[in-house]
């Protein structure tokens, strides 16, 4: 669809109309996605959207500035047909969640970390489900735990003082009201060791197309274990080329959380991304702009996020 000017419509109905095309519209090719392509029209629905505004995995995380496949913002703009008009992009999860260490302690060749999780929406504290997963150099842990009615939670891990270096926490939290607002957390800490190097330091991470794709920041870089992670669901992933690994399609209302753990000369690393890839923040910079916003519920594999579309000013 094109919309060629005002018509009768005013602002806001020209750009609620444009916006609702986004979110409903497929674009074309309908599996743009899927690759490296360029969409000829923008859309971000699936092909197959059995209801109302249930997005594409793949479109989604190529609006990542972090994915190899990321699409450009003048490549977008002009699929939307919007180059008279700036344009962003956002998607973020329904929850927060915040995470502290609260307690260690060493004893019996064990290390005990015990992390506060606080969980919330945007109107307050929430009760929710938890799960926990802990990765440290051969050591993967799993631990349940639920909120209080105040959002605060516990999860608790003994992790052998032999598996020292780099650890991460992965936690995701579930509303007990709905099974699809699912939402996670990443926390990264010294277990034993120095503090880690940001994410991304070591490998560039790129999920497209159920395939971790993954670049070597230094090619000394040997990985050496990759897992998935959902909240009801963990696997390890299967390589299938030396600088891919194929993402388990989990049956679960859940983002993934992908996860790689590997070696640069004597250095450890652990380094991590999410399936839809987040942040997606794409397009233009409304920091000092007027804009117009249209916010929308959406699922991505029956999990529901926030869009929000985000339009200046329209040039007559």
């Amino acid at each position: 669809m094109q919309i060629n000017g005002m018509q009768d419509l005013n602002k806001q109905d020209y750009l609620q109309t444009i916006a609702d095309h986004i979110v409903s519209s497929c674009g074309s090719p309908v599996d743009w996605g899927s690759d490296s392509s360029v969409p000829v029209n923008f859309g971000l629905s699936t092909s197959n959207s059995a209801g109302l505004y249930e997005l594409d995995i793949d479109k989604l995380s190529r609006l990542s500035s972090q994915n190899m496949y990321a699409l450009s913002y003048p490549n977008m703009s002009k699929a939307a047909r919007l180059t008279n008009i700036a344009f962003g992009v956002s998607l973020s999860q329904m929850l927060s969640i915040d995470v502290e260490l609260s307690g260690n302690s060493t004893a019996s060749g064990f290390t005990t970390y015990t992390f506060a999780v606080s969980v919330s929406q945007e109107s307050g504290p929430l009760s929710a489900n938890l799960q926990g997963y802990l990765v440290a150099p051969n050591y993967v842990g799993s631990v349940s735990n639920t909120t209080s009615s105040s959002g605060v939670g516990y999860v608790t891990f003994q992790v052998p003082t032999t598996s020292q270096g780099p650890a991460l926490l992965v936690v995701f939290a579930r509303a007990s009201f709905d099974d699809r607002v699912t939402a996670y957390e990443i926390y990264p800490f010294a277990h034993l060791s120095q503090e880690p190097p940001p994410n991304y330091t070591f490998l560039g991470l790129s999920p497209l197309n159920y395939t971790l794709n993954i670049n070597k920041n230094y090619p000394s870089a040997t990985i050496e274990e990759s897992y998935a992670f959902s909240y009801g669901y963990s696997s390890n992933l299967t390589s299938t080329s030396s600088t891919t690994y194929a993402i388990p399609t989990l049956l679960d209302k859940s983002p993934i959380v992908l996860v790689v753990q590997g070696v640069n000369g004597t250095e450890t690393f652990v380094e991590w991304t999410s399936y839809p890839q987040l942040p997606v923040n794409a397009g233009a910079d409304f920091s000092n702009s007027d804009k117009n916003l249209f916010v929308y519920p959406v699922t991505v594999k029956d999990t529901l996020y926030k869009l929000i579309l985000c339009f200046g000013d329209v040039v007559r």
